[in-house]
């Protein structure tokens, strides 16, 4: 009887343990669309350890896998770095389709949740990328973007090419400024004085000078009406622009204008000069002084009285290329026109991007006690983010408290590195003043806020305090106040240094502990100086700022 009990209660051992075992057994059939595999291993989705799970041959566009693993997330190994995600639950009996050159959307899946929420997520996913490139090729061949950024080129062309011209028409004017110089000089009543050989050099020099300041001028002028015409096919509803450009244009005309005018017929006289310069030494006719001299005289006689004459022009021209005000004018009206046009496109995206992205938001917190959403968490970032990434790693964690990437992140999540970095809620602190009174860190919201760990035996926090007291003197009254914690262990040191330093504000605290301070503790303050930064909100925004860093990023945040 006794053994028969015993058989009995093997056997029901034994079924129970093939009923545990059916129940974590599971099953994946797959069926691969353009399919160019031929081979494919189940693997570590994560860490150092490529394990191989499962293996298998792909025949007929399927493979098969009977998988005997906890609920995880591992990944579908195909070689050549080809790959996809896939989380295993045991249990279940789950079919999916997948293409072969889009690993990453599935195309149908069934028998499990979780890869119906990956299915759903990855699409959602995708969508945004469709849409980008959608938006980015409309963009491309969208006429007024074709149109405007041609504009805005060829304004920008035209700008600079003026401000050129106008730079090598100033050296003209230099150098006429130059020539009469040299007239008054060595041709003070028209007649030459002086060595003819310095004076012919000191001619020939300056002539040639004028010559190759004016080439780009004239060359200018005879191509500027081929290279640039902006007048056809105007745009009806941009008539400001077109007016702007108008004056522009007109503006450099009239300049360009005086320019010729002034300078044209003297100019013809420069080239007629240095060309019979030129015949004379190939001839070797400019040998003799007396050759010379005549030849300068001639310079002084051709051009003494239009070279005054231009230089009366001078300032005029100078003045008018400086206060050019449309110059730049034309360039970023025409550049906002563009930037206008791609920010219309990128409302629409941003749209689409607001619409994905709260849609994965809420199908991440619908499964957030899922393994699968580790998938789809870090799509948001945790410093932008830190409430979604508590919530769903509390979640996980109450599921899943041995998993390493859980375990690892529930650690982070509850270190005081997590609790005070940038983007998180800076923790409260309540520690007594000189005073004995309890100064806490929250009265200070609606301010924007320097905790500053500091201690009256710390050299560098020393030589850091009188900035921190200039920054506190230009911007209390505008809304920033300081809280100090000091690691002192002797008050009177303590005291004495705030007294000894001027630090003004009234909130100084400390529990003169030293290194086994509770603020420094809360803050995960290990060296100091350390500094924390907070926005009105009491959000911490910056860490361990100094100098024109730390004064730069008050005046920011009190100006918000």
């Amino acid at each position: 009887m006794k053994i028969l009990k015993h058989l009995v209660l093997i056997a029901v051992i034994l079924l129970s343990n093939s009923v545990i075992f059916a129940q974590k057994a599971s099953t994946v059939e797959v069926t691969i669309q353009n399919n160019k595999f031929k081979h494919v291993d189940l693997i570590n989705a994560y860490g150092n350890d490529k394990k191989t799970y499962a293996s298998t041959d792909i025949v007929n566009d399927k493979f098969i896998m009977f998988l005997n693993l906890d609920n995880d997330i591992y990944r579908f190994d195909f070689g050549d770095n080809k790959y996809m995600l896939y989380v295993v639950k045991p249990g279940e009996d789950v079919k999916m389709t997948i293409n072969a050159e889009d690993l990453q959307n599935i195309v149908q899946v069934s028998g499990s949740p979780a890869m119906s929420f990956v299915q759903r997520n990855t699409t959602l996913s995708a969508r945004k990328k469709t849409v980008l490139d959608s938006l980015n090729n409309a963009l491309q061949s969208d006429p007024d973007q074709k149109y405007w950024s041609q504009i805005a080129q060829n304004v920008n062309q035209y700008v600079q090419t003026n401000q050129d011209v106008d730079g090598y028409l100033l050296s003209v004017f230099n150098d006429i400024d130059s020539l009469n110089a040299l007239f008054r000089t060595y041709a003070p009543a028209g007649k030459i004085k002086g060595d003819a050989d310095i004076v012919t050099t000191a001619f020939n020099k300056m002539l040639k000078s004028l010559d190759n300041n004016y080439r780009p001028f004239s060359s200018y002028l005879e191509n500027v009406d081929h290279y640039y015409n902006f007048s056809d096919n105007r745009k009806s509803n941009h008539a400001d622009y077109y007016q702007n450009l108008d004056h522009y244009i007109q503006g450099v005309n009239n300049r360009h204008d005086m320019a010729k005018s002034v300078l044209g017929s003297m100019m013809e006289n420069v080239k007629m000069l240095l060309a019979e310069r030129d015949s004379l030494a190939f001839n070797n006719l400019f040998d003799k002084k007396s050759s010379k001299k005549a030849w300068a005289s001639k310079v002084a006689i051709l051009l003494t009285a239009k070279a005054k004459q231009a230089a009366l022009k001078h300032d005029e021209f100078r003045q008018a290329a400086k206060d050019d005000v449309l110059a730049n004018q034309v360039i970023t009206q025409a550049q906002q026109i563009v930037k206008d046009i791609v920010n219309g496109y990128q409302t629409r995206y941003n749209e689409t991007d607001s619409y994905v992205n709260s849609r994965l938001l809420e199908s991440i917190k619908e499964n957030k006690k899922d393994i699968s959403v580790l998938m789809f968490l870090d799509m948001f970032p945790r410093d932008q983010n830190t409430a979604l990434h508590e919530e769903v790693i509390t979640a996980l964690h109450e599921v899943y408290p041995e998993h390493p990437i859980v375990k690892e992140r529930w650690g982070i999540m509850h270190s005081p590195a997590y609790k005070t970095s940038v983007g998180a809620m800076a923790p409260e602190l309540a520690f007594k003043d000189p005073d004995g009174n309890i100064r806490k860190l929250s009265d200070l919201k609606g301010k924007v806020v320097l905790i500053d760990f500091w201690a009256s035996w710390c050299g560098p926090c020393r030589r850091e305090n009188p900035n921190v007291r200039r920054i506190y003197g230009l911007y209390h009254d505008k809304g920033f106040d300081i809280y100090s914690v000091s690691l002192d262990r002797d008050a009177a040191s303590w005291k004495r240094a705030i007294s000894d330093d001027k630090l003004i504000w009234p909130n100084h605290v400390s529990d003169l502990k030293q290194w086994q301070s509770e603020g420094a503790a809360i803050y995960g303050v290990r060296s100091i100086p350390a500094t924390f930064l907070l926005d009105k909100e009491g959000r911490i925004v910056a860490k361990d700022l100094r100098g024109e860093a730390l004064e730069k990023a008050v005046k920011q945040l009190v100006e918000q």
